[in-house]
């Protein structure tokens, strides 16, 4: 038999610290309204759509750190905490807000065995939460209003077409119309598929690191702004493609006055083929074989840049293509329906 008769001697251990986390008792999930407005029209063998398309997201869910001092001039001090006796104390809201609009025009026409199709959409969405471009919650300041920004993954301008032709060779086309079976087998029956998309960039954040101006334990958020910050898109380039001098550390006692997401990266321009065709093996078994081409120019699809302005040597700088962008990249598929 074991006996501890001191297990706990004074002054042997401290009490880790300590979080917590809670919600309004009257939590519920908000409310999304969408709407849109149509007109079509059909000019000769041309036909024309336009579209509005809108949304209103209204009592969203999101949390907000709580336990952070008002920001002030007196230097950051754990008594300074609403809660002291804790690190960090998160709570959940439900006044988030999101507006969505866009203006879509499309156009559709089939000459003879191709069909084409192409539409613009140009969009605006903002909401009052402030994600920033890599989906972090950047609401430094929980004394401070909720302010307007856009969404990051939104952009502004893009235009996607797509072709399908379905190539004149094999029996009942211009080419080879009484081609024996195996040889209407191998040639015939065969599609080519084009699709481009072309956008502008998506919205990131300028950003500061390692300091505490307002003093809440908070070492780094957005930077003041003192110019645009965007350059013209002639002067854009990998290596500079915002201008970093309309950012700077905000002075000592408050957060920075920069918006989220006032800044626009690289576009997008991407071009894809698919030639494919389905053989009937049976009347039960059907084949299908692709060959795909993915960015088949192999363009170049930067993501954001650095945005850090705390280090001058890598800001504005782009290092990284986007993921869902890569390089040409050709693939060879089959699939067998049965």
């Amino acid at each position: 038999m074991f006996s501890f008769p001191d297990p706990f001697p004074a002054g042997a251990g401290s009490i880790p610290s300590q979080s917590v986390s809670g919600f309004p008792a009257d939590t519920h999930n908000g409310r999304i309204h969408q709407f849109n407005f149509t007109l079509e029209r059909q000019i000769k063998d041309v036909g024309l759509r336009l579209s509005y398309v809108g949304s209103r997201s209204r009592g969203l869910n999101y949390n907000i750190q709580i336990n952070k001092p008002a920001p002030g001039q007196t230097p950051f001090a754990q008594n300074r905490r609403p809660y002291p006796q804790f690190v960090g104390a998160t709570y959940a809201r439900n006044n988030g807000a999101a507006n969505y609009n866009a203006l879509t025009f499309e156009a559709q026409r089939k000459v003879g065995q191709v069909t084409f199709d192409g539409h613009w959409t140009w969009a605006s969405n903002y909401n009052n939460i402030l994600l920033n471009y890599n989906n972090i919650l950047s609401l430094e300041n929980p004394y401070a209003p909720l302010l307007w920004n856009r969404d990051p993954y939104t952009s502004r301008h893009r235009v996607v077409l797509n072709a399908v032709w379905a190539l004149p060779f094999g029996r009942g086309k211009q080419f080879l119309s009484d081609a024996p079976g195996v040889i209407n087998q191998v040639l015939g029956g065969w599609q080519l598929y084009w699709i481009a998309y072309m956008e502008t960039g998506q919205f990131f954040s300028p950003v500061f690191s390692g300091a505490d101006p307002s003093n809440t334990n908070t070492l780094s958020g957005v930077p003041d702004r003192i110019g645009n910050g965007n350059l013209p898109p002639s002067q854009r380039t990998i290596t500079h493609w915002f201008d970093t001098s309309a950012f700077v550390r905000p002075p000592q006692g408050r957060f920075g006055n920069s918006g989220v997401n006032i800044l626009e990266g690289p576009g997008l321009h991407e071009h894809s083929l698919t030639l494919g065709k389905t053989f009937s093996l049976t009347e039960r078994f059907r084949f299908t074989f692709m060959a795909a081409a993915q960015n088949v120019l192999n363009h170049p699809n930067f993501d954001v840049p650095a945005a850090n302005i705390s280090a001058p040597g890598s800001a504005g700088v782009v290092s990284a293509i986007r993921g869902f962008a890569p390089s040409r990249q050709i693939m060879l598929r089959g699939r067998l329906d049965f």
